[in-house]
């Protein structure tokens, strides 16, 4: 019995250890990823993030920048460099891991920009987006309205503070917003940003 129990915590210490080394590899290799994307932005808010994403990267393509996109509302689509649409065929609900595999794959076409829309809505799961997704140069935050409130907060002030995860550090951000402009201000401080 006390070999089974040592062959079983074996197995179970190599399999962890395994999953460690892979998760360590994936990560190296979206990091290496990202570094052949110059420019990142990373368009959130509560409305209109999608069009946001079309008119940047429109606006920079016209202004002879190779650039990609990638929107996620009710119709995900990827815009290519010579601006048109590819549709985004999921297989299962949406989940911001996608955004990895995209980032791998812009990476490969040697883009000058990516301009993403940010897919998440818990607060946590903007944090992650941003930090170890997207790690973007510019953000952008369209607005803060009163939406998610079973994710984002009750108020407009938690829901604004929500968005604020997506301030990228060492970056730049852009906003409209102007009722919570101090708030991002200041965390955009804080961050460098």
């Amino acid at each position: 019995m006390l070999q089974i129990n040592i062959i079983s915590s074996l197995i179970l210490f190599v399999l962890i250890f395994t999953l460690i080394v892979l998760g360590l590899i994936e990560t190296k290799i979206h990091f290496l990823s990202l570094k052949k994307i110059p420019n990142r932005i990373h368009v959130n808010g509560i409305r209109g993030k999608s069009s946001v994403v079309r008119l940047i990267a429109a606006g920079l393509r016209e202004g002879g920048l190779k650039t990609f996109a990638k929107t996620t509302g009710t119709t995900p689509s990827i815009i290519n460099d010579k601006g048109d649409d590819v549709g985004i065929h999921r297989l299962r609900s949406a989940s911001i891991g996608e955004q990895i595999k995209l980032v791998r794959y812009f990476s490969k076409l040697k883009p000058d920009v990516l301009v993403i829309e940010c897919m998440a809505v818990n607060p946590q799961y903007q944090w992650i987006s941003e930090h170890r997704i997207v790690r973007s140069t510019l953000g952008v935050i369209t607005n803060v309205r009163r939406d998610h409130l079973d994710e984002m907060g009750t108020t407009v002030k938690d829901i604004a503070k929500s968005i604020s995860n997506t301030i990228p550090f060492n970056g730049k951000m852009i906003t409209s917003e102007k009722k919570h402009f101090n708030l991002f201000k200041n965390i955009g401080k804080k961050r460098k940003t």
